[in-house]
């Protein structure tokens, strides 16, 4: 499975976000750090406010927040709200794509059983758990987020 760009852009800002909880960020700087698109990560920021996980506030001093605090955002339901309409195979989307199998294929039960496991995992992990995980991300975090100031 191979998560969209969408999706890793999205946890990347949820990272820095949690990581700089007295400080508004950006898109724009968010962008600039990652070498990325402006326009697209204007997207993924407005989807994650839209979803409940960013407050947005614009204007001169604006920026992103988390809405939440880490340990209420739930990376299998970010990941879920994310990927989960996004099939894996062809087959697997509302229109059966142009598989010949797809009328009784069985990899599609097989494979939507492992994505749902996928998930399911993910489930077990909220946004604080991310710098637990890694003895160096809030060191990494600290130096990349000092960019940004």
């Amino acid at each position: 499975m191979q998560l969209s760009k969408f999706s890793d852009y999205a946890l990347r800002i949820l990272i820095h976000l949690a990581a700089s909880p007295d400080q508004l960020l950006s898109t724009r700087q968010i962008a600039e750090l990652h070498d990325a698109k402006y326009n697209h990560l204007a997207k993924i920021t407005g989807w994650l406010v839209n979803e409940g996980y960013a407050i947005s506030s614009r204007g001169r001093g604006g920026g992103l927040k988390l809405a939440k605090h880490p340990d209420e955002i739930n990376l299998g339901k970010v990941f879920r709200a994310l990927e989960a309409d996004k099939p894996l195979v062809e087959c697997m989307s509302s229109d059966g794509g142009n598989c010949r199998f797809s009328p009784a294929c069985g990899l599609s039960v097989i494979l939507d059983t492992a994505q749902e496991a996928f998930f399911q995992s993910l489930e077990q992990f909220t946004l604080s758990d991310l710098p637990r995980m890694s003895p160096g991300m809030n060191k990494l975090l600290d130096m990349v987020n000092s960019e940004i100031a």
